[in-house]
């Protein structure tokens, strides 16, 4: 496995607890670096990743409000709430990550650790989110 697919999947683990318990997100990397091994290139990435997503929490969640179809972000499940968070930051904040690499990484978490369901929702969410913001400076 690539180490910054692994840092995602990390990064998406410290988005599902910071929502589930509301923990401080600097413990939950500190703590997980404590105990995973990435190259110091990795470990940049996932705590970029994740400080961005926390800090821009709001607009990000606002950007996926504004897609969704026939949902609220409150009803979708925790792994699946997480897992946009953690697209939707690539796509709008992570401007050297290709959009459709941030999409395919997405959906790649979702088959691991959604439902059944949850790639093809999480790709179109994702997609509504690029094709709307895409060519925008901020949201």
């Amino acid at each position: 496995m690539k180490e910054r697919h692994k840092a995602r999947e990390i990064v998406f683990q410290i988005l599902y607890r910071y929502d589930i318990v509301n923990e401080d997100p600097k413990k939950i990397i500190t703590e997980i670096l404590e105990h995973q091994k990435f190259s110091p290139e990795a470990q940049k990435f996932l705590t970029t990743l994740a400080e961005q997503t926390i800090k821009n929490l709001n607009e990000i969640d606002n950007a996926i409000k504004t897609v969704l179809q026939h949902w609220t972000l409150d009803r979708l499940t925790g792994v699946d709430r997480a897992i946009l968070r953690l697209g939707c930051s690539e796509l709008l904040y992570s401007k050297d990550i290709p959009p459709k690499v941030a999409i395919n990484e997405a959906i790649e978490i979702a088959k691991k650790y959604g439902t059944e369901k949850s790639p093809s929702f999480v790709n179109g969410v994702l997609d509504a989110i690029y094709k709307k913001y895409a060519n925008r400076d901020s949201i």
